[in-house]
C-alpha cells in the first residue's frame, strides 16, 4: 500500500469563495492533469487547506474510493464546507492535497466498488492529525470520537502538567 503526495493545487477564487465557474468549466482539473497525468481519474484522500502568512491548516480531509478525485474532492458538498472555512477571511489562498493510491506497479490505483480499506485507514489517521492541528475541522464524520477521545500527551491532552509517562511516550513517540 503505497500513496503519492501532490499539490498543494491553488483552487481559486471569486467575491471570497470557491470559483464555481472555473470548477464547472474543468478549468481546475485540466491544469492537474496537465501537471500530474492521471491523476485526476485516481481514487485516495484529500486535505482542503487554508494558506495564510503564517502556514497552511486543514480544513476538511476527505476520500475517494467509489469515485475519483475529479467526481469527489470538488464536489457541492465539499465546497460549501471549503467556502464555510474560507468565510471573512482576506488574503488566503484556498489550497488542496491529493494523495493517490498506487498500484504495486507504480500506477495510479482506480475507483472501484470494492473497499479500499487502506484509503479509509489513511482518512481516519489524517483526519486525527488534522484535527489536532485545526479543531474547526469542518468533517462531521468521526468527528465526536475523535474529540472525545483523550490520551494524555498525545490527543486531547488535559490542561495540566503532563507526568513523567505521559512524556516520555510523547518522546517515544517521536511527537
Amino acid at each position: 500500500m503505497k500513496f503519492s503526495v501532490h499539490g498543494p493545487f491553488d483552487l481559486s477564487r471569486h467575491n471570497g469563495l470557491i470559483d464555481n465557474a472555473a470548477l464547472s468549466k474543468r478549468v481546475f482539473w485540466d491544469d492537474v492533469e496537465a501537471s500530474v497525468p492521471g491523476l485526476p481519474n485516481a481514487c485516495g484522500c484529500y486535505i482542503f487547506v487554508v494558506r495564510a502568512k503564517r502556514g497552511s491548516l486543514p480544513w476538511y480531509v476527505g476520500l475517494t474510493g467509489k469515485h475519483n478525485f475529479r467526481g469527489e474532492a470538488l464536489g457541492l458538498h465539499q465546497v460549501n464546507h471549503y467556502n464555510h472555512a474560507l468565510a471573512g477571511k482576506v488574503g488566503v489562498k484556498p489550497r488542496i492535497f491529493l494523495l493517490a493510491k498506487e498500484t504495486p506497479g507504480g500506477r495510479f490505483a482506480k475507483p472501484s466498488h470494492k473497499s479500499h480499506r487502506d484509503v479509509a485507514f489513511l482518512e481516519t489517521f489524517i483526519f486525527g492529525i488534522a484535527l489536532n492541528r485545526n479543531p474547526q475541522l469542518r468533517n462531521a464524520r468521526n468527528v465526536k470520537f475523535l474529540k472525545t477521545l483523550v490520551v494524555p500527551g498525545i490527543m486531547n491532552t488535559p490542561q495540566r502538567p503532563p507526568t513523567l509517562p505521559e512524556r516520555e511516550l510523547k518522546n517515544a513517540l517521536g511527537l
